[in-house]
């Protein structure tokens, strides 16, 4: 077994023919050898280099960590996302445990590569995984490598120098209501509660869980205001509770008559202010599934809107754009972590918007003499 030693890190053969490169630690000051062996000493000096340079700029990364396979993350990662909303937490367990875990999880987290990730992600497709399932697991992926990454494990994550596309969620074109779609969707529904919880999700902007969550001691009807400050879901056939989205929590002011709604709805409960305002008839949360069952879908087919609670909270945003509120305020008031989410995603354009809009620029064409008034008058003659 020789040695040879250089200015920094050493060389030595193995009985085995290959080389070994050892290189100075300098957190440890012990000598580590490199991950792996090689078939020439060129090849392990060229190796110590590199290493040297990585220290040097600050790049160094745990070769003998790096061996480890994906699969060590998992433990950390999970407890990570312990805190997340059930159905979000259920999600990317599934995700790992079907689509991750079977192509990456044995996998030593310095070898997956970018093209790795791009021929996975091919793959998936070719599977006929859908487009959102395809985002998530590898927001999973991506996640679980920037655990190794912020130890200094790997220098980067493959899942973000993949130079294959993500697959686009299909666009759905969602429903905005009117008001008077609306006040259909109401008179529809057979229970007075659910009379309440139409208007209020429809011009309030909750989310169905939140409402769902909502006990007597949230409302303050003096001040006509609504403390939105938990949630409830169904996960696996069992009911979750917990805090809305994180920063979701907030106060908002009602309208006049969907306060007046909440207020009739509290004074027909006999209860402790703990008593839920929308609960079943045993006084517990409602599930969510039920209630679309037994009442949301009757309702929506006898009004003719097809149409889901979701919808309502993009026509609450839809309909404070159109009246003139501020995105911000609107984002204040759905919950939004920033205002790019409201734009994009909760407000809409109502059918007929676009011909209310052409007739605002005429009357601005008008008021300032445009040359293009005159090819309006000689259209209408025509």
């Amino acid at each position: 077994m020789r040695r040879k030693r250089r200015s920094w890190g050493l060389i030595r053969q193995l009985p085995s023919g290959r080389f070994q490169a050892q290189w100075p630690d300098p957190q440890s000051g012990m000598s580590t050898p490199a991950p792996s062996t090689f078939r020439t000493r060129t090849e392990a000096g060229l190796w110590l280099d590199a290493k040297r340079t990585d220290l040097s700029r600050g790049a160094s990364v745990d070769d003998r960590a790096a061996e480890r396979p994906l699969r060590d993350w998992w433990p950390g990662f999970e407890v990570s996302i312990a805190t997340l909303k059930p159905t979000t937490r259920t999600n990317y367990e599934a995700a790992w445990r079907l689509r991750v875990n079977p192509t990456f999880g044995h996998i030593p987290v310095g070898r997956i590569r970018p093209a790795n990730v791009e021929v996975w992600i091919a793959k998936l497709g070719e599977e006929g995984t859908s487009a959102s399932k395809v985002i998530e697991a590898h927001g999973v992926l991506k996640r679980m490598l920037d655990r190794p990454l912020r130890d200094r494990i790997i220098s980067v994550n493959p899942a973000l120098l993949r130079r294959k596309s993500l697959p686009r969620r299909p666009k759905t074109d969602r429903p905005v209501l009117s008001p008077e779609d609306i006040d259909k969707l109401t008179l529809a529904m057979r229970r007075d509660d659910d009379k309440a919880l139409v208007r209020l999700l429809a011009y309030g902007g909750l989310r169905i869980g939140e409402a769902l969550a909502l006990r007597r001691r949230d409302v303050d009807p003096l001040r006509r205001t609504l403390a939105i400050r938990r949630s409830v879901e169904e996960v696996k056939g069992h009911l979750h509770v917990g805090e809305t989205k994180p920063g979701d929590d907030r106060t908002i002011t009602l309208p006049r008559a969907v306060a007046a709604d909440l207020e009739d709805r509290c004074a027909q409960i006999a209860g402790e202010p703990d008593a839920l305002i929308f609960g079943n008839r045993q006084g517990r949360h409602r599930r969510y599934r039920v209630f679309m069952r037994d009442s949301w879908l009757p309702a929506a087919e006898k009004a003719g809107i097809s149409v889901t609670p979701h919808d309502l909270r993009a026509t609450c945003a839809s309909l404070l754009i159109d009246a003139g509120a501020s995105v911000k305020d609107v984002q204040a008031l759905l919950g939004h972590k920033d205002e790019m989410t409201t734009l994009a995603l909760y407000a809409r354009v109502r059918p007929g918007k676009s011909e209310n809009l052409a007739k605002k620029m005429d009357q601005l064409l008008d008021e300032a003499g445009s040359p293009l008034k005159k090819r309006k008058k000689k259209h209408r003659a025509q």
